[in-house]
């Protein structure tokens, strides 16, 4: 039993590491052009700050309590605080610690729906949207490469991805009509073609 606990440990400790480097490449070379609906948005936006700001106050807490209850634990903390530089970085480092979890369970949760959604076959879709604005991506991309920017006619929300293909042809098609191709997920919708 102890064995399978060891390793269990191990795989702990591995697994996240082993996600910090392979998630970034996967979305690197996919770069899946993603545009999210509705439950997306209430599961990244209200549902999962909520949890992080849970998850701070519970810490705190655990903390708290053992705090109270130990009197190494008390000393440990004392000695470690009483230094300035660390007073100093706990004071800036606090209040930004819910925002540090959320955006780590942002990656660790949002980047596989992305790619799920771009390796699975799922509805045909297609939708009509306004192209707002076409920018050149950064050095770091392709030739090829632009961020667009679309607005839907209704509800006026705006939506952006990089797209790869016809440059030049999408670079003086500003302000056009175009619809959206592609297929549907449970947390949004994938784009494999722009039709103007």
């Amino acid at each position: 039993m102890k064995k399978i606990y060891d390793n269990l440990l191990l795989v702990a400790i591995i697994l996240p590491i082993l996600l910090c480097i392979t998630l970034p490449i996967l979305m690197d070379f996919t770069d899946p052009p993603f545009i999210s609906n509705e439950l997306y948005d209430v599961v990244f936006f209200i549902t999962l700050p909520i949890i992080c700001c849970a998850l701070f106050i519970y810490l705190n807490i655990l903390i708290f309590n053992e705090y109270k209850r130990c009197s190494k634990y008390r000393e440990s903390l004392k000695y470690n605080f009483s230094d300035t530089k660390i007073k100093l970085a706990s004071i800036f480092m606090y209040p930004l610690s819910p925002l540090l979890v959320y955006g780590i369970l942002y990656i660790f949760i949002s980047d596989p729906i992305k790619l799920w959604a771009y390796y699975t076959q799922g509805d045909y879709w297609y939708k009509e949207y306004i192209l707002t604005d076409v920018q050149e991506c950064g050095t770091e991309y392709e030739d090829s490469c632009t961020r667009l920017y679309f607005k839907e006619p209704k509800t006026n929300k705006i939506h952006d991805f990089r797209w790869y293909d016809d440059k030049s042809t999408i670079m003086n098609n500003k302000n056009d009509h175009v619809y959206i191709v592609g297929e549907a997920s449970l947390f949004g919708y994938i784009v494999r073609d722009l039709e103007r």
